[in-house]
């Protein structure tokens, strides 16, 4: 399964509520990096990438626009929604290998 393949499959399965198969979809060595207010923080392993998915607001949408797909790097412009809170819009770059999703990067736009 290639980039888009998988990150389709990755925005489905969150969007629909299931998280936990959302979470499937990282390699057990996945890094994510946050990046808010100058600073940045970088999330290493299943444990600490998934579980920020797994602990995310109830409700929580991911919606990508604007998406480019350079091999096994998917970029895309997402609109992220929260019950509750403002939507925002970042800045995400996702790398895939095997079909499985390795590392991202989350900034604001």
């Amino acid at each position: 399964m290639g980039a888009v393949e998988t990150m389709e499959d990755f925005f489905d399965r969150l969007n629909s509520g299931d998280r936990a198969g959302a979470v499937q979809l990282f390699d057990e060595r996945a890094e994510m990096r946050v990046h808010v207010q100058g600073s940045s923080r970088t999330l290493r392993g299943l444990d600490q990438v998934g579980g920020w998915f797994l602990r995310a607001d109830q409700g929580l949408r991911m919606i990508p626009g604007d998406v480019r797909e350079t091999g096994n790097t998917y970029e895309a412009d997402l609109v992220v929604l929260r019950p509750g809170a403002p939507s925002q819009h970042l800045d995400a770059t996702f790398r895939v290998e095997a079909g499985l999703i390795t590392a991202i990067n989350l900034a604001p736009r």
